[in-house]
């Protein structure tokens, strides 16, 4: 008989987690008796028999939201390619009319890439297969680029985005990895900033061994309870009545890199309202002179 351990909402879903649960007892079953399914010989055995459960529904769950995180977008995508192609065929759109609507299909296209970059970051996170490759780069020049490509975005969301930043700023970091890090923040700036205003700004002190990134929005901020949980896994600052897609792995990934690049990352009210995530980086790595 199955143990109120293992009721699932759905008979799939016991049958799944029995098995699982039956196949991990058997590696610590008599070995002479592979048939014979034995309990755990200690409290260990069973709690990392729980572990290894949770860590499959963790993965199965993340599986399930990637699948209809991925799949959904594609829908207005090819709705937007089929009907700019009718348009194109029968004569309807100016030059100027499937330019703009060009512009649209690739900025959904980038949004989309996006969310394809975040999946497989989580996939080398997890699997222990990340790895930075530091280089010279120039942090200013970066800032701009990443705001330069989020500036069809913040107008169709209605959000000014501002860049406060020398022109230049010399250190070695590894920049995909810096890149999508200030790339999340701007884009959760301008999810949830409520179309209020978003400045990315820079700090580098003369002389210092850091720099500090920090992206600010004039939205309605972060309750006290979510700043605890939005760097964990599943997580998103939202309300329980508020409808937004993603993972919800944004900012656990994004927390995993700075950490990798030997920074901190910290969220805090904004004076005057709002939120400011702020990212401390060393210039240069700590095996580098």
């Amino acid at each position: 008989m199955v143990g109120p351990a293992c009721v699932a909402p759905s008979i799939v879903s016991l049958q799944v987690t029995w098995q699982v649960r039956a196949s991990l007892l058997m590696t610590i079953s008599d070995a002479h008796s592979p048939d014979r399914i034995v309990l755990p010989a200690s409290v260990s055995d069973e709690l990392r028999l729980t572990e290894l459960l949770a860590a499959v529904a963790a993965r199965d769950s993340f599986i399930a939201v990637a699948a209809h995180e991925l799949r959904n977008p594609m829908t207005p995508i090819v709705g937007q390619i089929e009907l700019l192609l009718k348009g194109v065929k029968a004569g309807k759109y100016s030059s100027a009319q499937v330019e703009e609507r060009l512009t649209r299909i690739h900025q959904s296209m980038q949004n989309y890439l996006r969310r394809a970059a975040t999946l497989l970051d989580v996939s080398r996170i997890t699997s222990g297969n990340f790895k930075l490759a530091p280089a010279p780069c120039n942090l200013g020049e970066i800032i701009r680029l990443v705001a330069e490509t989020f500036g069809e975005t913040a107008r169709h969301a209605g959000t000014l985005l501002e860049v406060d930043a020398p022109q230049s700023i010399p250190g070695s970091w590894d920049r995909l990895a810096l890149e999508q890090v200030i790339d999340n923040l701007v884009s959760n700036a301008i999810k949830y900033g409520g179309k209020s205003p978003v400045l990315v700004s820079v700090e580098d002190p003369a002389g210092g061994s850091s720099v500090v990134i920090r992206i600010r929005d004039h939205g309605p901020g972060i309750s006290p309870q979510n700043k605890e949980r939005i760097f964990g896994q599943f997580e998103r600052a939202i309300g329980a009545d508020e409808r937004q897609t993603g993972f919800g792995v944004g900012l656990w990934v994004v927390g995993q890199i700075v950490e990798a690049m030997e920074g901190v990352i910290s969220v805090t009210d904004a004076e005057g309202g709002g939120t400011v995530f702020e990212v401390v980086l060393p210039k240069y790595s700590k095996d580098k002179p």
